[in-house]
C-alpha cells in the first residue's frame, strides 16, 4: 500500500489530498449549518431591534417637535399636515411592521417578548392622535381657539369703550403668562381680572361688547382645559401617558436585545469549536500549500509590509502599484485609499493647528470616523472662538463705560449724553434715549435727559406719563422689552423716539435695589443679538446706580440753594399705546 501511494503522481496526490480535505470540510460544514443559520437569524433579529430602537427614538423626537413647535406651523394650522406628523406616522408604521415580523419568528421566546411591545405602541399612537386633535382645536395665533380669543379681545380693545386700561393690560398679561408658564394660577388671576372688567362694561349695557368679552373668556378657558388635558408638564395628561409608553417600550426592547445577544454568544462559541476542528485538520495541508504559494505571495506581502512599517514610523509611504484585482490587489487598493485618507486628515489637522478654522475637509473623505472627529473639533474651536469674541466685546464695552461712569464731576445731562452716545456707537444702533423717573413708577413722570440719533445729538426735552407707551410700560413692569423683526405697515409702535418701525427695539429699565429710576431706549435696523441685550442690562445696573447718586446729589443741592435751579423743561405727556 505504501509503495502504491508513493507511486502516484503528484497531481493525483494533490487531488486526493484536496479531495479528502474537501470531503471533510463538507461534512463539518454540514454540521455547522444549523448553528450558522441561527447566528444569522440572531443577527437579523438584533439588527431589526436596533432599527426598532432608532424608530422609537425618532417617534419620541417627532412627538416632542410637534408638541413644542410643529402644531404652531402654518401648514398644520391650515391643512393639518406637518413634517413631524408625517415622521411620526411613518416611523410608527415601520416600528409596527418590525414588531410583527419579530413576533412571527420561529423562536417562541422572542415572539412572546415582541407581543409585549404591541400594546404600549398602540397606546402611544392613540394618545398622539388625541394630542394632534386637541392641539388642532387649540390652534395658535390667528387659528383655532387662540385665534378666536385674539379676535374677541381685539374687538373689545378697538370698541372705543373707555375701560380701565391697567385692568385690560393685566388681563392680557395673565393670559400670556399662562401660555408661557402653563400654571393654572394665572387662569385664576385672569378670571378675577375678567370679572372686574366685565363689571365695568356691564354698566354700559353694551350687549355686543359683553358678548365679545364673554367669547374671549370662554375661548381662554377652553384653551386652558385643552392644555390641562394635554398636560401642563411632561408627567401629566396625555404627555405623561406618552412618556410612560416610551418608558415601557425601551426596556422591553433592551430585554429582547439582551436575550438575542446571549443566545447568539452561545451559538458562536459552539461554532468556534467546530471551526477550530476544521482548522486543525486542514492545518497540515495548509502548510504544504503555504510553502507552494509562499514564493508567489512574498513579493506582494513585502510591499505591503514595507508600506505599513513606514506608516508606523510616521512616514507616508509611496502608493503601491496594482497589478491584479484579486485579494492582494484589493488589499493594495485599500492600503492606497487608507494613505489618501490619512493625508487628507493630516492636511486638515495642519490647517487647523495654524488657526484656519474655516478650512474645509476633503469632501470625498468627510464621512470618515477620523474626519468627523476632526471636523467636530474644528466646530468646537470655532464656537469657543466666537464665545470668547463676545466675552471680549462685553468686557471692552464694560471698561469703556466704567471710564465714563467713574467721572463724578460732570452734571447729569452731560453724563447722560456721554453714556448714550457711547451706547449707540458701541452697539451700532441708530437711535437712543435716556430717561430718569421722577416720582413712582405708577404715577410719576419719565423725563428725557439725553437723546442720540443717526450720529447726531438731538436736544429734545420731554416727559412721559408713567404707564404710557412702551417706555411707561417698561417702567411699570421693571422688565426689559425687546421687539424684533417688525415688518413695515404691520405694527406701529409709539415710543419715546416717535412713530417708527425699526427692526429691533430694546427698552431696558434702570433699577437700583429693585426700584426703577430710569429707562434707556435703543432702536436699530441692525440685529440685536442676545449678548447685546445682556450687555445693555449689565450696563443698566451701573448707569442706574450712578444716576441715582447724581439725582440725590442734585436734590440736595436744589434744597440748599433753589436759585441755582435754572432748568425749566417743556413738559410733553405722551399717551402711547401698543397696537397688537
Amino acid at each position: 500500500m505504501r509503495d502504491f501511494l508513493l507511486g502516484l503522481k503528484i497531481r493525483i496526490k494533490l487531488l486526493a489530498a484536496f479531495g479528502s480535505l474537501l470531503l471533510l470540510s463538507v461534512l463539518l460544514i454540514a454540521l455547522s449549518v444549523s448553528s450558522i443559520h441561527k447566528i444569522i437569524h440572531y443577527k437579523s433579529v438584533n439588527e431589526k431591534m436596533d432599527v426598532l430602537k432608532l424608530r422609537l427614538e425618532t417617534l419620541d423626537l417627532a412627538t416632542k417637535e410637534f408638541i413644542y413647535e410643529g402644531y404652531k406651523s402654518k401648514s398644520f394650522l391650515e391643512t393639518q399636515k406637518t413634517p413631524s406628523l408625517q415622521s411620526f406616522h411613518e416611523n410608527y408604521t415601520e416600528a409596527k411592521a418590525i414588531i410583527t415580523d419579530v413576533e412571527s419568528t420561529t423562536l417562541k421566546d422572542h415572539a412572546l417578548l415582541a407581543q409585549n411591545l404591541i400594546s404600549p405602541l398602540d397606546s402611544l399612537q392613540h394618545d398622539f392622535n388625541l394630542l394632534v386633535a386637541l392641539l388642532g382645536a387649540r390652534g395658535f395665533k390667528d387659528f383655532g381657539l387662540e385665534g378666536s380669543l385674539r379676535d374677541a379681545i381685539h374687538t373689545v380693545e378697538n370698541s372705543g369703550f373707555e375701560f380701565d386700561k391697567v385692568t385690560l393690560l393685566m388681563l392680557r398679561r395673565h393670559e400670556k403668562d399662562f401660555f408661557l408658564r402653563k400654571d393654572v394660577k394665572y387662569q385664576q388671576e385672569f378670571n378675577k381680572r375678567f370679572d372686574i372688567l366685565q363689571q365695568q362694561i356691564t354698566l354700559t349695557s353694551n350687549a355686543a361688547l359683553l358678548a365679545s368679552l364673554a367669547n374671549y373668556k370662554d375661548a381662554f378657558n377652553k384653551v386652558v382645559a385643552i392644555e390641562q388635558q394635554i398636560g401642563l408638564s411632561n408627567d401629566e395628561g396625555i404627555r405623561g401617558r406618552i412618556r410612560e409608553n416610551f418608558q415601557l417600550i425601551r426596556p422591553r426592547i433592551e430585554t429582547i436585545r439582551s436575550s438575542i445577544k446571549k443566545q447568539n454568544e452561545t451559538e458562536i462559541a459552539r461554532t468556534q469549536w467546530m471551526l477550530w476542528i476544521i482548522f486543525g485538520v486542514q492545518i497540515i495541508a495548509g502548510i504544504g500549500m503555504a510553502l507552494l504559494y509562499a514564493g508567489l505571495l512574498t513579493k506582494s506581502i513585502t510591499e505591503i509590509r514595507n508600506g505599513m512599517q513606514k506608516l508606523a514610523s510616521g512616514i507616508f509611504p509611496d502608493k503601491l502599484r496594482i497589478h491584479t484585482t484579486e485579494e492582494i490587489g484589493q488589499t493594495k487598493i485599500a492600503f492606497n485609499q487608507f494613505i489618501d485618507r490619512l493625508q487628507a486628515a493630516s492636511s486638515f489637522a495642519e490647517h487647523l493647528g495654524s488657526g484656519e478654522l474655516t478650512y474645509r475637509y476633503d469632501e470625498q473623505y468627510a464621512n470618515d470616523v477620523l474626519a468627523q472627529s476632526l471636523i467636530s473639533a474644528q466646530q468646537k474651536l470655532r464656537h469657543a472662538e466666537e464665545q470668547q469674541r463676545k466675552i471680549n466685546w462685553m468686557n471692552e464695552g464694560a471698561a469703556r463705560f466704567n471710564e465714563i461712569l467713574k467721572n463724578d464731576s460732570e452734571g447729569i445731562t452731560v453724563l447722560g449724553d456721554r453714556i448714550l452716545k457711547l451706547m449707540v456707537y458701541y452697539l451700532q444702533a441708530n437711535q437712543g434715549a435716556l430717561y430718569i423717573l421722577k416720582g413712582s413708577a405708577d404715577d410719576g413722570l419719565l423725563e428725557r435727559i439725553a437723546t442720540y440719533a443717526y450720529d447726531k445729538k438731538k436736544y429734545i426735552h420731554e416727559r412721559i406719563a408713567a404707564g404710557a407707551g412702551l417706555i411707561g410700560q417698561c417702567a411699570l413692569e421693571g422688565e426689559t422689552i425687546h421687539l424684533k423683526d417688525i415688518p413695515k405697515d404691520y405694527i406701529k409702535i409709539t415710543s419715546g423716539l416717535g412713530e417708527a418701525t425699526p427692526r429691533h427695539l430694546v427698552i431696558v429699565p434702570l433699577k437700583t435695589r429693585g426700584e426703577v429710576n430710569g429707562i434707556i431706549e435703543l432702536a436699530s435696523f441692525n440685529t440685536m443679538e442676545q449678548h447685546h441685550i445682556e450687555f445693555i442690562e449689565r450696563m443698566a445696573e451701573n448707569i442706574a446706580s450712578l444716576l441715582a447718586n447724581k439725582i440725590t446729589s442734585s436734590q440736595r443741592l436744589t434744597q440748599s440753594d433753589e436759585t441755582h435751579a435754572k432748568l425749566q423743561p417743556v413738559e410733553i405727556l405722551i399717551d402711547a399705546e401698543v397696537s397688537y
